[in-house]
């Protein structure tokens, strides 16, 4: 369709960077990115973008290299529209997928890390506090995480974050941390041959954030593919 088809056309061309970057050149971060398909003044928080959405893609945007960003450019028009209120949803992709799937693959790194005695003690101690959150009620997870013994294991401050985050409702805060978690087993976990899995993770969490609200998104455009309120 004729709207869809110009803004593929744009998007074709567009290279995703670090921080904001400039719209007029088409190098822009892909917040940056939604802000301007939006119509809004340059920048990376856009009004039209969930909290949560806006805070996971800045993120992983910002710590990606340059050829797996470009996998993010098409997700800014699903971006768009996110602002719906159904941050609460996406709170809980965020913590299933933190808690069922990144951080079990974190562990296999740590342990890993903690056979090669780079930072062996600190890498250990995460592995016992993985287990310890395995083997817990998510309710415990708070008083658990915040417990002084873990002060040095790796990935506790992230962690400790997107748990507060998690029970007080803070959505972006929420996202930003889980984001962190996982760039921090890129950077400083992961071999190479294991990076492309969390980056694939990483699109995958952006993907299932995007899905909440989707089809009340969808049904409100026009069939020539327009918001319906702009076509009316």
């Amino acid at each position: 369709m004729a709207h869809d088809a110009v803004i593929e056309r744009y998007l074709d061309g567009v290279e995703l960077v670090r921080s904001r970057g400039d719209p007029e050149r088409r190098r822009v971060c892909v917040m940056a990115l939604v802000a301007h398909l939006a119509g809004e003044a340059h920048g990376d928080r856009p009004a039209v973008a969930s909290p949560a959405v806006a805070g996971f893609a800045r993120a992983v945007n910002d710590a990606m290299d340059r050829p797996t960003r470009q996998r993010l450019v098409p997700f800014a028009p699903r971006i768009s529209g996110t602002a719906d209120g159904l941050d609460a949803e996406r709170q809980a992709v965020l913590h299933a997928a933190l808690f069922d799937t990144l951080l079990p693959a974190a562990v296999q790194d740590l342990r890993v890390a903690a056979g090669s005695g780079v930072r062996g003690g600190d890498a250990e101690a995460a592995v016992r506090l993985a287990g310890e959150l395995a083997a817990a009620e998510p309710d415990a997870y708070p008083r658990i995480v915040q417990d002084p013994a873990w002060d040095h294991a790796l990935l506790i401050g992230p962690l400790r974050a997107a748990v507060s985050a998690h029970r007080s409702g803070h959505a972006e805060q929420h996202a930003e941390a889980v984001a962190r978690i996982l760039i921090a087993a890129v950077t400083g976990l992961a071999r190479p041959s294991r990076r492309a899995w969390y980056w694939n993770l990483a699109v995958d969490v952006l993907d299932r954030l995007c899905e909440v609200g989707a089809d009340a998104r969808d049904s409100t455009r026009a069939p020539n593919g327009e918001d319906a309120a702009v076509s009316a």
